[in-house]
């Protein structure tokens, strides 16, 4: 009985090294933020280009459902998804997804491209008016606040690329702090 034991855990192991080198490769795992920082960047607000503002979260949620029929992709958290795409989108493009490539593609490069992330508000006149970082800011924009939100992103992204956490963290607070501070219209 212990022999055949034996042979039977030994041709177990066998079959499951030779089922191993028949399957398809495994796609590696994208490269995503640290959760911390992908939730702690998920904190700033968000307009949709239709009026409504909400915490990126909501929109990371939302679009990390729609693409992948789940509010994560396995072991990543839809804050992780969102800012990968952001950051890492030459790593999440290459992945399958649930909905139709082709719009799929169209929504991450857009956000990747930084067009849809409108995330810097600034007031006129009574209302106040939100843009993405790769948006032409009107000239009634102070010259100082043209080139911080022209500039945040591309300094954000180094940041990350060079796993900077502390100054990531830092730059995620400072656009926190510009949202608070210029994102309300006036009575």
């Amino acid at each position: 009985m212990r022999h055949l034991l034996i042979v039977l855990f030994a041709l177990w192991q066998l079959s499951s090294v030779a089922g191993s080198s028949l399957q398809a490769p495994v796609t590696p795992h994208p490269r995503v933020l640290p959760q911390k920082q992908a939730a702690h960047f998920c904190r700033l607000l968000l307009n949709d280009g239709e009026g409504h503002i909400y915490p990126v979260k909501v929109y990371a949620q939302r679009l990390t459902t729609l693409l992948y029929t789940e509010p994560h992709y396995g072991e990543f958290s839809a804050e992780q998804v969102f800012t990968g795409f952001i950051f890492f989108y030459e790593d999440w493009a290459q992945l399958p997804m649930a909905f139709g490539d082709g719009r799929g593609r169209m929504l991450m490069e857009e956000l990747h491209s930084g067009q849809t992330l409108r995330i810097f508000p600034h007031v006129q006149g009574r209302e106040a008016v939100w843009y993405a970082p790769t948006d032409n800011l009107p000239t009634s924009i102070d010259a100082e606040h043209r080139k911080y939100i022209s500039e945040v992103f591309d300094r954000l992204n180094a940041a990350v690329h060079d796993a900077n956490w502390s100054l990531v963290d830092a730059f995620i607070d400072k656009m926190i702090q510009y949202q608070c501070r210029y994102g309300k219209a006036k009575p």
